[in-house]
C-alpha cells in the first residue's frame, strides 16, 4: 500500500472518531440539559401559583444565579479569544522562525505571518471584548 493512501486512511479514520465521540458527548449531555430545564419550569409554575416572601426570595436567587451563568458564559466566552489568539501567534512566531532557519529562498519566513496575524486579530477582539461587556456590566449595575 502507498504511503499517502495509508496516510490518507489514518486521518480519515482519526476525523471519524472525532465527530463520532462529539456526537456521542453531544447525545449524553441532551437529557442533563433537558431535565434542568422541566425542573426549572416546574419551579417557576409552582412559584407563579403561590403568592409570599418565600416566592420573591426563590425568584431573586433565580435571578442571581442567571446572572452568575451569564457572566460565567461571556468571561469564558473572552478567555476562548484570548487563548486562541496565543495559541495562533506562537504557531505564527514558530512557523515563521522555522522557515527562516530552514528555507532556502529569501521572504519564505513571511508565510508565518498568516497565523500570527490572524492570532493578533483574535487578541484584540478578545481584549476589546473584555473592555465592552465590563463597560455594560458596570452600566446595568
Amino acid at each position: 500500500m502507498p504511503v499517502g493512501a495509508a496516510m490518507f486512511l489514518f486521518l480519515a479514520a482519526i476525523a471519524v472518531a472525532v465527530f463520532a465521540f462529539l456526537s456521542i458527548v453531544t447525545w449524553v449531555s441532551a437529557p442533563a440539559k433537558e431535565r434542568l430545564a422541566r425542573d426549572r419550569f416546574a419551579l417557576l409554575k409552582t412559584l407563579a401559583e403561590q403568592q409570599g416572601e418565600n416566592v420573591t426570595r426563590v425568584l431573586e436567587i433565580l435571578q442571581r444565579e442567571d446572572k452568575e451563568r451569564r457572566q460565567k458564559q461571556l468571561r469564558d466566552e473572552r478567555r476562548n479569544w484570548i487563548d486562541g489568539g496565543v495559541v495562533l501567534i506562537a504557531i505564527g512566531v514558530g512557523l515563521g522562525a522555522m522557515l527562516a532557519i530552514v528555507g532556502s529562498r529569501a521572504g519564505e519566513w513571511s508565510v508565518g505571518l498568516i497565523p500570527f496575524l490572524l492570532g493578533l486579530a483574535l487578541l484584540i477582539t478578545g481584549l476589546v471584548r473584555e473592555t465592552r461587556t465590563k463597560k455594560s456590566e458596570r452600566e446595568a449595575e
